[in-house]
C-alpha cells in the first residue's frame, strides 16, 4: 500500500499525554508523536543514544519548555527544537493544556 491513514486520537495515551503513532502509521524507520499535556505535565527524562536517533520537538499550542542537557528552551507556538540522539532532554509544560507534535529517526 502506497500510505497509511491514522488520526492520534485512536491511539490510547501512554503517560496520560503521548499517542505514539509508528505501529498506527506502519513506520519503519520514523518515530511520530503527538503529545496532549494537561497543566504543568512534566515528561520523562530520557534520551535516544541507543538507538541513534534524532528528535524534533514542535509546539503546535500552548505555552512548554524542553529542557536539554539542563538548559531551559521556551517554546511559543510555532517553534521546532531539534535535539540530538545522545542529549538528555524532558518536555516541561505550562500552566496551560499544550499539544507537541514529536519527529524521530535515525
Amino acid at each position: 500500500m502506497s500510505h497509511t491513514r491514522a488520526n492520534y486520537r485512536d491511539v490510547a495515551a501512554t503517560a496520560d499525554a503521548l499517542h505514539f503513532m509508528r505501529e498506527e502509521l506502519d513506520t519503519e524507520n520514523l518515530g511520530f508523536t503527538v503529545v496532549e499535556a494537561d497543566p504543568d505535565w512534566t515528561g520523562m527524562e530520557h534520551d535516544h543514544a541507543d538507538e541513534d536517533h534524532e528528535e524534533v520537538y514542535f509546539l503546535v499550542e500552548g505555552e512548554a519548555s524542553l529542557v536539554v542537557e539542563g538548559d531551559e528552551v521556551k517554546l511559543n507556538p510555532g517553534d521546532a527544537v531539534r535535539v540530538s540522539p545522545d542529549a538528555e532532554r524532558q518536555i516541561r509544560n505550562g500552566p496551560v493544556e499544550s499539544r507537541f507534535v514529536i519527529v524521530g529517526a535515525p
